[in-house]
């Protein structure tokens, strides 16, 4: 189950860089480094919600889904962490 869900999130990270890489940035032409665009708004005019953006989205909620699933299913299966482990492998090395 673990790899199944590790396999998932590695493909919907990858699509998630993909997605944000193929966004266009907002006001990104030389005009705006100037202030040639519409400066009367904080935040500049909202477009209408493109479909990339809704996949960026739905990706995202996915990744933090997976996230989160990777994080309950490692904690369960291996309580404690890396370091209290490493020093319970040198104290048994050491009596050897």
């Amino acid at each position: 189950m673990y790899s199944v869900i590790l396999v998932f999130h590695v493909i919907i990270s990858i699509l998630l860089i993909i997605a944000i890489l193929m966004q266009s940035g907002q006001k990104a032409d030389i005009a705006a480094v100037f202030g040639g665009s519409s400066s009367s708004t904080v935040f500049g005019p909202r477009g209408a919600t493109t479909v990339l953006v809704k996949i960026t989205a739905v990706l995202a909620t996915l990744f933090i889904i997976t996230s989160v699933s990777l994080y309950v299913l490692s904690s369960k299966a291996q309580p404690g962490s890396v370091l209290q482990k490493s020093v319970v492998s040198e104290k048994t090395d050491t009596k050897k």
